[in-house]
């Protein structure tokens, strides 16, 4: 497989797991909101990484490395200005990843992530529309979700 069909896999799976996050948003699933936003930011800017051959930890929070991306001069300036709340976005939710998954180890039920849970789903929409539209860009590449 190329390099850039790596990628277009990637952000159509970021894409059913920004689909999971919407339905458990609508479903008042708190905790699997910010869950499968979290994997639809981390699916997201993993492709594009992927797509601009730069290797990145096999780890969720990969915002040191995506926040790089802010210097590059070959990726349109659109993107580059978002490349900061993008990283912060990755690293807020990979942050709460665990929690929401395995919190019920710590007494944590869906409820403690009520507020939050909207806010997520918001970041994780831009970061995946952010990361599809650059993909669409820079490799004329036509993705249907």
């Amino acid at each position: 497989m190329k390099t850039i069909e790596i990628a277009v896999a990637g952000i159509k799976r970021a894409g059913r797991w920004l689909q999971g996050a919407k339905r458990a948003l609508e479903d008042k699933r708190w905790d699997d909101v910010v869950y499968c936003s979290q994997m639809a930011v981390e699916q997201a800017t993993k492709s594009i990484l992927i797509s601009l051959a730069i290797d990145f930890p096999r780890e969720h929070d990969i915002s040191e490395v995506f926040a790089q991306l802010a210097q590059r001069k070959d990726l349109p300036k659109w993107f580059r200005d978002q490349v900061d709340s993008i990283s912060n976005t990755i690293a807020e939710l990979a942050e709460l990843r665990g929690l929401a998954g395995y919190g019920f180890e710590k007494g944590i039920n869906a409820e403690y992530f009520k507020d939050y849970a909207p806010e997520a789903y918001s970041k994780a929409e831009k970061t995946y529309k952010s990361c599809i539209n650059l993909l669409k860009e820079l490799f004329k590449v036509n993705i249907t979700t």
